[in-house]
């Protein structure tokens, strides 16, 4: 199953997206070589792991890691066209149609059988990738790919140059920035290729909670923690004086002093409304 995490569900993924940066750091740093990227605690991110970005996580019945790619619209910043323009040969695509596509890994356990075929999970990838195409109104997607691994792309998509090829500027081999045919038509050829014909993606759409329950919720609280406005203003004084005394604070022992007092305070006031209320 090819889960999609965007900003608004991508608190669900933690354990996920950590293993996926991981995953970077071991394929494009250790293994490529690529030390230009930015690149610590054994994570690999960018400046587009942004808002905007959208990871397709193919993911086992366990919740691991299987197979994964970032998308990045091109109405944004993205890696091809603010980064590694020189690759192309005109201007950047900057459309709502066309998305980049970056960072397309495979496990190692989960990588192709053998020459001339292609793993469970590349399928599957291959399938979710344009599902992702038809639901956003995708037509086009662009990369940068190592020469080797085109011809193997232009089996299962169509595919034009975008530029020539170039060396690496960091790392070993060539890479070329290609344009990926996307659309219904490029689903029907991925679903005929891989023999896959059910959809495998799924994407979690948390709601956000209506008005009605926001105001009854703010009601509850305050029903079950009534504040008086005196004691609010008193706490808005003593949490201004502390940030006031922690931005002078000379000493570690300085702040934990001051911290201490604005804690008192806090429960010497609360011990105040429990008896008023008693």
């Amino acid at each position: 199953m090819i889960h999609v995490v965007t900003l608004e569900n991508q608190h669900l993924y933690g354990r996920q997206l950590e293993s996926m940066f991981r995953m970077r750091h071991e394929f494009y740093v250790k293994q490529r070589g690529w030390t230009n990227l930015t690149s610590s605690d054994g994570r690999e991110t960018d400046e587009f792991d942004n808002d905007h970005a959208v990871y397709l996580l193919n993911l086992d019945k366990y919740g691991e890691i299987l197979s994964t790619f970032r998308l990045n619209p091109t109405t944004t910043p993205y890696l091809l066209g603010d980064k590694l323009s020189q690759y192309l040969d005109d201007e950047a695509p900057r459309d709502s149609e066309t998305w980049d596509l970056t960072r397309w890994m495979v496990a190692p356990h989960a990588r192709r059988p053998g020459a001339g075929q292609l793993a469970d999970a590349q399928k599957s990838l291959i399938c979710g990738v344009m599902e992702f195409a038809v639901k956003r109104g995708i037509t086009r997607f662009t990369t940068l790919m190592d020469t080797v691994f085109v011809q193997r792309v232009q089996k299962v998509w169509p595919v034009r140059p975008l530029g020539q090829p170039m060396r690496f500027e960091d790392g070993n081999g060539e890479a070329i920035a290609i344009e990926i045919e996307a659309g219904p038509h490029v689903l029907a050829k991925s679903r005929d290729l891989t023999g896959i014909f059910e959809p495998v993606l799924f994407e979690l759409k948390p709601s956000l909670p209506s008005q009605s329950t926001q105001t009854e919720r703010t009601r509850a609280m305050h029903e079950e923690h009534p504040v008086p406005r005196h004691a609010l203003r008193s706490i808005r004084t003593a949490a201004d004086t502390l940030k006031s005394q922690l931005s002078a604070a000379q000493s570690p022992e300085d702040c934990i002093e001051h911290v201490d007092a604005f804690t008192n305070h806090i429960q010497s006031l609360t011990r105040g409304l429990q008896l008023e209320d008693a």
